[in-house]
């Protein structure tokens, strides 16, 4: 081997390493600020008068408390066993939760918006703003809202997703 073609393999041996640091600073510093806000976190639950309840909870948003909703009237599923089910929303999973589907999970930038539907009612998950049925509810720890059957949106007021 010529000094030459030693050069030129060294200089290509640095520049494969530079661009290798340069891009794993710049991957981690992406997954930091995509993570840096924290996941939605949703708890499916039963009181003990078989009243089934979802709380909505997030570290930043909600730090006073949780956000529940109940829903008198409804019968949480028989596979329900007693102890809650709580599913952190960190990668876009659209497995069903036991009171019904997910809809719409978009958690690149958490924490995201997360829709699902919980015995026919649509509920919406916005870092900015709750949607419930299509009404918009204002963020506010250790609310208890109480979801009656009438209130379901028609299936053709519901948003189509894709």
């Amino acid at each position: 081997m010529n000094d030459d073609s030693i050069q030129l393999a060294r200089k290509a041996a640095k520049s494969f390493f530079a661009v290798l640091f340069l891009y794993i600073t710049g991957y981690s510093g992406c997954m930091l600020v995509r993570q840096r806000d924290g996941p939605w976190v949703v708890t499916e639950d039963k009181l003990t008068n078989g009243t089934p309840v979802v709380l909505l909870e997030h570290h930043k948003l909600l730090a006073g408390g949780a956000v529940t909703l109940s829903f008198p009237g409804e019968q949480a599923p028989e596979r329900f066993t007693n102890a809650p089910y709580r599913r952190i929303f960190r990668t876009p999973n659209t497995n069903d939760l036991p009171y019904g589907p997910v809809e719409y999970a978009d958690v690149t930038f958490l924490p995201g918006t997360i829709a699902f539907d919980a015995f026919g009612h649509l509920i919406e998950i916005v870092s900015r703003t709750l949607y419930l049925d299509g009404r918009e509810i204002a963020w506010t720890s250790g609310t208890n809202l109480v979801v009656q059957p009438g209130d379901k949106l028609p299936p053709a007021s519901r948003p189509k997703r894709r």
